[in-house]
């Protein structure tokens, strides 16, 4: 299975990689979701009433209606009910199909390419490089994107908020997860072993997103 596996990643890497990664990341929204569902844990929804300055945006009601279509707004019953919120999880499967993972797949092949060897400097330059060159704007990327598939009117302010905060805890979680992935792991397997890391980190990723700010802002 692992020898298909490695086959398929070396005729088809783009598309198992970003399979894989939106799979993983939708199984930690589909994680959280089930966790609060046991627990009685009710999140709260996001709002996408566009502001009253705002409403002679064109681009602003184009998203919104767009967004509907899509079916990536989330509905408030959902806060009375105990049914998962699919909307949610659509936004996560988008976010890993089609922007996470074809970047992570370009960006790690060319780290590949550009960083040879195995030696502990050249890993920890590599380890350096994806942590403080790659992962702040893709945390950027995550939270901007999401803001706007939830027909934000602010798309930076969640961004603002709480950047710090996830960078600070990505550097905690990937960067030894990272040293053994650029010791350890065969580059056509690279993203696959990133995904199933990220089935971990989404998790926490997932817990930052769903706080509400103001009580993100209180509480840390």
């Amino acid at each position: 299975m692992l020898l298909k596996l490695s086959n398929f990643a070396r005729r088809r890497p783009l598309l198992l990689n970003s399979m894989t990664y939106g799979f993983f990341y939708t199984c930690a929204e589909f994680a959280q979701q089930s966790y609060n569902k046991k627990f009685k844990i009710i999140q709260p929804v996001s709002t996408y009433e566009v502001e009253s300055q705002n409403i002679d945006k064109p681009i602003l009601l184009w998203l919104k209606k767009c967004n509907n279509f899509l079916g990536l707004l989330d509905n408030e019953s959902l806060i009375l009910t105990e049914e998962y919120n699919w909307p949610r999880l659509k936004r996560f499967a988008i976010y890993g199909f089609f922007l996470a993972g074809p970047l992570l797949h370009g960006w790690y092949k060319w780290l590949d390419t550009f960083y040879k060897g195995k030696s502990i400097k050249l890993v920890l330059t590599k380890v350096f490089v994806d942590q403080f060159i790659l992962t702040p704007p893709l945390v950027c990327l995550f939270f901007i994107s999401m803001s706007l598939m939830e027909s934000k009117s602010d798309i930076l302010e969640e961004c603002k908020t709480k950047f710090v905060k996830t960078f600070q805890t990505s550097c905690l979680f990937w960067i030894p997860v990272q040293f053994f992935n650029f010791v350890l792991i065969p580059p056509t397997l690279r993203i696959t072993y990133v995904s199933i890391a990220a089935l971990c980190w989404v998790n926490i990723l997932c817990y930052i997103k769903n706080v509400p700010l103001v009580k993100f802002n209180d509480k840390y």
